[in-house]
């Protein structure tokens, strides 16, 4: 049995165990959030070995073959070799969410039809250079004028500067926010509630057909992936950091 131990936000942590989930037959946590949310998973004590930290998805040397054109497959959405879409949905399916959870989710989208979801992740770290809401206010901007969306964020500010901009097109789902996003969407912290909120907004927004998501987020990919990979995704590129930008894409994207 191998153990994930990782401590990132919601996303990661699931991209963590995925990857494990594709290498070993007995996986297991050492989070009660992660055992709650997927009762399945065993929760342990005690790690006898640990499967290493990692963000990125899971890539054995023999099938970077199937990703001629890019370093990995993180992040890249529609353009993600169907060898893994097929590899990693196996395993998703395979991924059974807390039954309430599912219900809860169900009613929610119940009359959603064609539904936008726009996240905007504000980042604590050097990434927070990517963040500006004028990029979303655009793509926004470009629907119906009395379309409502799905709107969640890493940020209290974000949130209401939005939900005051376009009143009650605003879909949210009620959780507790914070103006500090190494509180939200599970960052760093082991509060079921907040991590389990974090989990259902992540799996709401799964359920829109089309995903307005922030560059260089996990949250937006892994909602990619619970979509089936059928949502549709726009991420607005950053803007006034250049440089940042072209460092982020030859870290990720560049094949060397």
């Amino acid at each position: 049995m191998v153990t994930v131990v990782s401590h990132a936000g919601i996303a990661n942590r699931i991209k963590n165990l995925l990857s494990a989930m594709v290498q070993y037959k007995d996986v297991s946590t050492l989070h009660d959030t992660m055992s709650f949310i997927f009762p399945s998973l065993k929760k342990v004590d005690e790690v006898e070995k640990e499967y290493p930290e990692d963000w990125r998805l899971y890539v054995a040397s023999d099938e970077e073959k199937h990703i001629p054109d890019y370093k990995t497959i993180d992040l890249l959405y529609e353009r993600t070799p169907k060898y893994f879409v097929k590899k990693y949905l196996d395993i998703i399916h395979k991924l059974k969410i807390n039954s309430e959870i599912i219900q809860y989710v169900s009613e929610f989208t119940d009359a959603w039809d064609d539904m936008v979801g726009v996240h905007i992740r504000s980042w604590y770290c050097p990434k927070k250079v990517f963040h500006s809401n004028e990029i979303f206010e655009k793509q926004i901007d470009k629907l119906p004028k009395d379309k409502k969306f799905f709107f969640c964020s890493d940020n209290s500010d974000v949130q209401q500067y939005f939900l005051d901009k376009y009143g009650d097109r605003v879909v949210t789902y009620e959780r507790q926010i914070f103006n500090d996003p190494r509180l939200a969407e599970s960052g760093h912290h082991d509060d079921i509630q907040l991590t389990t909120d974090a989990f259902i907004e992540l799996l709401i927004l799964s359920k829109c057909a089309t995903i307005i998501g922030t560059y260089a987020s996990s949250f937006d990919e892994l909602a990619w992936w619970m979509s089936g990979c059928k949502s549709k995704v726009i991420i607005p590129t950053p803007i006034n950091c250049d440089k940042e930008l072209e460092d982020f894409n030859n870290l990720i994207y560049v094949k060397k």
